[in-house]
């Protein structure tokens, strides 16, 4: 058993040794998600490093997301499809990747919160995400 469910949102272990985990797939209902910096998966505790491929896809439900300080990477398709999603919070200032058109289908009037000192380059690492071009990034 390498997964776990924790508020409706599914984690599973990436690496053993450097004890990873992934965000995997979430309840379609969930309306409000907070990525956990860390998950415990058989009494052991891993940091929450990504949030894999398609791990919010279509949650038409979903609003709210607050992404963990230990994130480095979020995946194709993340968010898509998640059209009422109006408000991120990234507290990870590790993010190193975004895929393609993981922001695709959110809506048009989300905020995207980032961390003061990485405004700049967060911007530019979500830019062209597949959001609308009123999507706003802020500090």
């Amino acid at each position: 058993m390498n997964k776990k469910v924790l508020n409706k949102v599914t984690y599973q272990i990436l690496n053993a040794k450097k004890k990873t985990a992934a965000v995997v797939t979430a309840d379609k209902k969930v309306t409000s998600v907070n990525v956990a910096k860390t998950v415990k998966i058989n009494g052991v505790t891993y940091k929450v490093t990504r949030i894999s491929k398609n791990a919010f896809k279509s949650c038409k439900k979903l609003k709210k997301v607050t992404i963990g300080n230990k994130v480095t990477k979020i995946g194709a398709g993340a968010f898509s499809g998640a059209k009422n999603l109006k408000a991120i919070t990234i507290k990870s200032k590790l993010l190193k990747s975004v895929g393609k058109n993981a922001l695709k289908g959110i809506h048009k009037k989300c905020a995207i919160k980032v961390p003061k000192t990485k405004l700049t380059a967060y911007k530019r690492l979500l830019k062209k995400k597949g959001q609308k071009a009123s999507v706003k990034i802020i500090k």
